[in-house]
């Protein structure tokens, strides 16, 4: 899948808008995986990632087109509203979400989310397609608060916070429900590439 500006943008915005689109139509096209890798490298090496990892990912290759971007965590509701079913027994779940800020010279700040895969998106998981590089994306968490963390401590505060935020069995059933997710999202594209429509790989 490849997202591209309408061509009376092209003068105003340059080569890099169409980077910044063409990189997080790539990264948003490798599956969501849970558990999986949540490094760049290990995220490009399996075309695979949690959202950790290929948000990970799409921030090393924008930095490779001179495009700056900024750690983003968001607290919010784990289980999405296409499941509902999920919320037995996790409706007090939150999840510590990753995705960035986008630095850019013709909107200002942007936030780019790529969790989900098209085909899941398309079925309802939260999420933007065919993304113009003009404004905010949709993100896969709804969140309820958010903090900006420095890339080299964004391993330490997310685990910080979610030790400041789950209480009891809420971390064993965050994984759980998490698994379950990834796989129903995974089936999702398989669906989609049985009726014809497949998507891209890295």
């Amino acid at each position: 899948m490849t997202s591209s500006c309408s061509p009376g943008l092209d003068s105003a915005m340059g080569n890099t808008t169409h980077d910044l689109v063409r990189l997080v139509s790539r990264v948003q096209d490798l599956p969501y995986a849970w558990p999986g890798p949540w490094g760049a490298n290990a995220t490009r090496n399996a075309a695979k990632g949690t959202w950790a990892g290929k948000h990970a990912l799409l921030a090393e290759e924008l930095r490779s087109v001179g495009v700056r971007s900024q750690p983003l965590q968001m607290v919010g509701a784990l289980v999405p509203p296409l499941w509902p079913d999920l919320l037995s027994g996790a409706e007090d779940v939150l999840e510590v979400h990753e995705c960035l800020t986008v630095e850019t010279d013709w909107a200002g700040p942007l936030l780019v989310d790529v969790t989900w895969h098209p085909a899941a998106v398309r079925q309802g998981l939260p999420g933007t397609l065919a993304w113009s590089g003009l404004d905010d994306m949709v993100p896969a968490v709804q969140p309820q608060a958010s903090y900006a963390v420095s890339r080299t401590a964004l391993r330490t505060q997310k685990l910080a916070l979610r030790a400041r935020i789950y209480e009891g069995d809420q971390a064993a059933r965050r994984e759980r429900v998490l698994t379950e997710m990834a796989e129903r999202a995974i089936a999702l594209a398989s669906q989609e590439e049985a009726g014809g429509n497949e998507g891209g790989g890295w």
